[in-house]
Parts: structure tokens; sequence; C-alpha cells
């Protein structure tokens, strides 16, 4: 976190000769390695033939309090009125090559016969943006999911025809337990056959009564009878 860290402020004195380097925007920047960030100096200076001619670099000091090397800019001077004080904006885009290049940045100017510091911009250099999470834990829980809805869809089919198997059991147990003889002649033969068949069988079984009835002679007891209506 940021408590740790210290700014250092204006720890460079300012010369006598009236020059100042003040950095502008915010004190504190957050950026992601190899990622453009500025920062800009503001240089008060006066316009003279001693002070109208200089350059501008810049440099960081790290974590540990190591400094290192300046690395020039391509900020120049500009025109302005002689014996008068003249304000320049230099803005300056330092290298960010990793986390290793977090610290505070300072704008360095250079006269001929001295040089000013400015206060310093700290820079939070991340080495990498955001990462997804690896996919390898979300795919197996997807799969896993997938599992588990897969058994249950079978356990639930399983339990419906189950329970239908149940509820048409006693059906066929009450239809297959007393068949009587127009049932089981029905499975053999056709409806208007099974009705023909039992017609001419009733037919035959009048007509061999009738025949045996016309066939048997009378009794004694029928003779007698009718000698006596006679």
């Amino acid at each position: 976190g940021s408590r740790g860290l210290k700014l250092p402020l204006s720890p460079f004195p300012s010369p006598a000769g009236g020059q100042s380097v003040t950095h502008t925007g915010l004190p504190i920047v957050v950026s992601l390695a190899n990622k453009a960030v500025s920062f800009s100096c503001r240089i008060t200076y006066p316009y003279t033939p001693k002070f109208k001619d200089f350059t501008v670099s810049y440099f960081h000091v790290d974590l540990q309090g190591q400094r290192s090397s300046e690395e020039k800019t391509s900020c120049k001077p500009g025109p302005g009125r002689e014996n008068q004080t003249n304000t320049q904006e230099c803005q300056i885009t330092p290298k960010l090559p990793g986390a290793s290049a977090t610290g505070t940045y300072y704008c360095s100017v250079r006269w001929p016969d001295s040089t000013v510091t400015g206060n310093g911009t700290f820079i939070l250099v991340r080495g990498t943006g955001y990462r997804e999470p690896p996919q390898g834990p979300q795919k197996l829980l997807l799969v896993c999911f997938i599992v588990i809805l897969t058994v249950l869809s079978i356990l639930a089919t399983a339990l419906l025809l189950w329970k239908k198997r149940q509820m048409q059991a006693p059906r066929k147990h009450s239809a297959q337990k007393c068949p009587g003889p127009s049932a089981a002649s029905s499975r053999e033969q056709p409806p208007s056959e099974s009705i023909y068949t039992d017609l001419q069988r009733r037919e035959t079984e009048v007509y061999d009564c009738i025949q045996s009835e016309a066939s048997s002679p009378p009794s004694p007891q029928d003779l007698l009878s009718q000698v006596r209506r006679g």
C-alpha cells in the first residue's frame, strides 16, 4: 500500500538566481508497465543571457532510495522578453519497463552554472494488469454440474416410470384374474366368428334335444293316460 511510501518534498534547494522547477498535475500516478504516462514540469527563470539556455532531463529514486541515471528530454527553451521572468511548461514521458521502475520522478533543469530539480511526482508501476482466473477449475465445476444434472434427470425419469408401472399393475391383475369363456374365445377368434359359432352350437343342441324326444318311445303311463282320455 501507499502507507509505507515516503514522498520527498523539495529535497533539492532552489538557487539564488530566481529559477524554479515545479511539478504540476497529480502527485501520485498509477501506471502499468510499458504504458505511456506523463508528468509536467513548470520552469520559471529570468530571461537573460545567463539563464535563457538550458537542458531538461529527468531521473527517479526507487523505493530503496537508489537514484537512477538522468534521461534527456526533447524539451527546449522557448522565446521570451529580455530581462523578464519567463515560464515554460515541459511534459515528460518516462520509460516504465516494469514494477522496478516504481519511484519518485524528478524533472531536472541544467543551466551553465546551476541545476534545479523539481519536487517530484511519484509513479507506482504495476507489472501486469488484470488477469482472468485460470480456466481449469471453472471447466471442472461446469463438468461436475452437468454430470449432476444428468444423474438427477435419469433418476427422475426412472421414478416416474416406476410409479406408472405400480399404478398399471393392479388393473392388469384384476383383468387377468377371472377371464370368462367369452373373453377366451374373443382372443382366439374374431367377434363375428365367435357369435356365429355360439349360435351354431346352440342350434345344434336344440335340434339334438328335439330329435331325442321324437325318437324315444312313449312310456306305459303315457299310453294309459291317452286310453283314459279316449
